[in-house]
């Protein structure tokens, strides 16, 4: 039997490497781009030995119910909100997850104890994503898109939030 999807193993070597920064190395107490008055949110994996921070307004809420997504959840999406990558810090013992690479330029963040899978990062963003249900704090981010709808499971339909409606004068959206 083959399979062309990766494996949990040995992650590939990606093409051109992603930044060996550890995203913990901030300080909490160290504005980010975000600002010093950006809103914080907290996160964990179901076990509890994974627990992060990110800051900023969520960005991009949507499901995704593409195949590696579907299989490692488990379910028919996973809900995932942007944040800005500089903001994310490892909190508790600021250990990070461990990671997995399903292509060459993302890597995905998991628990090696429960498997929760925590985080998503493209290579050249300046975003990490977010699962979604491993917020805390779940308000503000009802998903605004769905990757993959074509490939979602047929009994699966859903109501999608509006986006936000830009007007004139200041937008926290945007700020």
């Amino acid at each position: 039997m083959t399979s062309s999807s990766p494996t949990l193993g040995k992650p590939p070597t990606p093409t051109s490497p992603l930044p060996a920064e550890p995203a913990h190395s901030l300080s909490p107490n160290t504005a980010s781009a975000t600002g010093p008055q950006a809103p914080v949110r907290t996160g964990h994996c179901a076990c509890g030995r994974l627990f992060y921070q990110v800051s900023g307004v969520p960005d991009d809420p949507h499901l995704c119910s593409c195949e590696r997504d579907t299989r490692v959840s488990g379910g028919p999406a996973v809900l995932w909100v942007g944040f800005p990558k500089d903001s994310l810090i490892w909190t508790k013992s600021g250990e990070e997850p461990k990671w997995w690479y399903p292509y060459p330029t993302l890597r995905c963040g998991f628990c090696p104890d429960c498997a929760s899978q925590l985080v998503s990062e493209a290579e050249g963003s300046d975003m990490v994503m977010v699962n979604g249900f491993s917020l805390t704090d779940q308000s503000g981010i009802e998903p605004v898109g769905h990757s993959y709808r074509e490939r979602a499971a047929p009994w699966m339909h859903v109501a999608l939030a509006s986006a936000p409606i830009l007007g004139p004068g200041p937008n926290p959206v945007l700020d």
